[in-house]
């Protein structure tokens, strides 16, 4: 899974209908996170395998791992959270507030 030290899709949904966002971006960041969920912590609470990876270049060998595994296994990836403009034509908005003109805004 990707951490992007928030609850990004919600935060845009937030700062697009409110103009702000509230308890949804974490402190710290991607790759130093002070406060999140720490997704890999709860994993292994569950009694499946949690990894923090710190970088892109360790994901590869834990994916492989886990696949041999058969077993659940949650390897926890920071990234950053930028805009990145999609193509196609559906539209979380549509169903959030149907009818009013409202753009995504990123976090």
């Amino acid at each position: 899974m990707t951490e992007d030290n928030a609850f990004g899709t919600i935060a845009g949904l937030q700062r697009a209908h409110y103009g702000l966002t509230c308890g949804t971006p974490f402190p710290g960041s991607p790759g130093a996170p002070t406060n999140g969920p720490g997704h890999a912590e709860i994993a292994r609470a569950c009694g499946a395998e949690g990894h923090r990876k710190a970088s892109a270049d360790e994901l590869l060998p834990d994916l492989e791992a886990a696949i041999a595994s058969g077993r659940p296994v949650v390897l926890d990836v920071p990234v950053i959270s930028d805009a990145t403009p999609t193509t196609g034509h559906w539209n979380i908005l549509d169903i959030h507030s149907p009818g009013k003109d409202l753009s995504h805004v990123s976090t």
